[in-house]
């Protein structure tokens, strides 16, 4: 007896084996009980989501010999030659493969026959998108004036294709990407039905890779058991499909949070001599910190992200004294980074990513030096973040002998360090500081300032002067100078340099 692969022997039968789409399962339930079946239906979708099953379980409930009901026997003698491929009334065609229009016009024609032996003609047109404009217009006439026993379903997706005349006339459905925890819970339940032991956690894997896709993620499942036999263990799926190790990307996060940049290089320079691909350490890191933002956002794991007890502890552990916004910037990062990785040299690129999130993740400090000296009131013991943003504690003499506050603020305390400053908590703001010459000099903020941004200081100006309060721990002024001014100075000490060259 021949093999039938775990993606097709696992096919849902009935509305309630279908996985993640209880928004279109109940539609269609209800639907069909109150005698409401329409006479074309366009489900649109991500592949492997469950359109074309949910195609042909609609089909057996409309054509089962036991009557309209919210579920097809799944018994009965139509039901099984619709499981089977046999059923006469139910027609499957591929328009990606039958496009043109003498294949669509025998098809019009045919549904003004009566069905043979159930009760409605179903035609299931999958990758319905690709149909000619030849092929759509013939069929737009038959959707126009259906006969009352037809039911067409297209299938696609990419619905932006369909054109208009045709969605209209057809009812909606959405299929969504599987969520992560459902996923999981599928593989779970075939691997039980199927005397399959497993690691704890190796599904987690698979549902990520998977990306929404239940399809992809049963067949990777079927790979791994032909390696693994009845027992599944993290190392073979690691192996199989060429995934980063969980405990890898833990440690280059936590790399970064201990401050120890020398490590989370070598990690991966390790990671990588052992024929991992840049890609995949990218995916791994930007799959963990996707997880972490969640957990941290939602105060606990939320409904729709599964992750092991072992690995909860973990990011747990990591997420201590972390703000929610902190990796969020980590994560921005990482992905406008990604057409980075794809240039000549990615490994150059991935190496100078990992050190500009750990370079974000010493912004923390500044934060921690601006509410010291809010505490403290400037008096006793100051601290100013130093190299990387590491604490440099520095004695002071009595409040009323004090040396006056320098004109600059040392390192991150500076007029760049105030714009990545305000980049984080008013982004707007510091979107446009970062397109514009600032410095400080004593108790003033000096921006040069660009005609284009000429009204943004006179309708922040008050936000930006209690920003700089904050961030300095004093008042400070707000000085306007002429952003060309800049230009002509550096236009004079070129002159003047020239001049002493040449002796003129």
């Amino acid at each position: 007896m021949s093999y039938t692969v775990i993606a097709r022997a696992w096919r849902p039968r009935k509305f309630e084996d279908v996985v993640g789409q209880p928004h279109i399962t109940t539609t269609l339930k209800n639907s069909i009980q109150s005698g409401r079946i329409s006479h074309a239906y366009l489900f649109t979708g991500p592949r492997g989501v469950g359109k074309t099953s949910m195609a042909r379980i609609l089909a057996k409930a409309v054509n089962c010999l036991k009557g309209l009901s919210a579920e097809p026997c799944d018994v009965c003698e139509n039901c099984i030659a619709i499981n089977s491929g046999n059923f006469v009334d139910v027609i499957e065609i591929d328009a990606a493969s039958k496009t043109g229009v003498d294949e669509m016009r025998e098809l019009t024609e045919s549904v003004h026959y009566m069905p043979m032996r159930g009760i409605y003609k179903v035609y299931i047109l999958d990758e319905s998108h690709m149909l000619s404009r030849s092929a759509v217009s013939a069929l737009l006439k038959t959707l126009e004036e259906p006969p009352g026993h037809n039911i067409f379903i297209l299938a696609t997706t990419e619905a932006q294709k369909i054109p208009y005349t045709i969605m209209s006339r057809c009812q909606r459905f959405d299929f969504r990407r599987i969520p992560e925890k459902d996923i999981i819970e599928q593989l779970k339940k075939i691997c039980s039905q199927e005397g399959i032991g497993y690691d704890e956690g190796v599904f987690q894997y698979i549902a990520v890779e998977a990306d929404g896709s239940l399809r992809d993620a049963e067949s990777m499942l079927d790979q791994i058991i032909g390696f693994s036999g009845k027992y599944i263990a993290e190392k073979d799926v690691i192996n199989i499909i060429g995934v980063v190790e969980r405990d890898i990307l833990y440690k280059i996060i936590r790399s970064i949070f201990d401050c120890n940049l020398k490590e989370g290089l070598e990690l991966i320079e390790k990671t990588l001599g052992e024929g991992y691909d840049i890609h995949q350490i990218y995916r791994g890191l930007v799959s963990f910190l996707r997880n972490m933002m969640l957990i941290k956002v939602c105060g606990g794991v939320p409904s729709f992200l599964y992750i092991g007890e072992e690995e909860l502890k973990r990011v747990s552990g990591l997420l201590e004294g972390v703000e929610y916004y902190e990796i969020q910037n980590m994560l921005h990062y990482m992905l406008k980074a990604e057409d980075l990785l794809k240039g000549l040299f990615p490994k150059v690129s991935l190496e100078i990513l990992y050190i500009n999130l750990y370079n974000l993740s010493r912004l923390r400090d500044v934060e921690r030096v601006i509410d010291d000296l809010g505490q403290r009131g400037h008096s006793g013991v100051q601290e100013a973040a130093g190299s990387y943003g590491e604490p440099v504690v520095r004695e002071t003499a009595e409040p009323q002998t004090a040396k006056p506050q320098t004109a600059e603020p040392p390192c991150e305390l500076s007029a760049q360090g105030f714009v990545e400053y305000v980049k984080k908590k008013k982004p707007f703001i510091g979107g446009v500081f970062e397109n514009l010459q600032v410095q400080v000099e004593q108790d003033s903020f000096i921006v040069f300032l660009d005609k284009r941004y000429s009204g943004i200081l006179k309708t922040e100006g008050d936000e930006v002067k209690r920003l700089l309060r904050e961030f300095f721990g004093r008042d400070m002024t707000i000085q306007i100078r002429d952003a060309g001014q800049i230009k002509k100075n550096i236009l004079d000490d070129f002159v003047k340099e020239a001049e002493s060259l040449f002796n003129v």
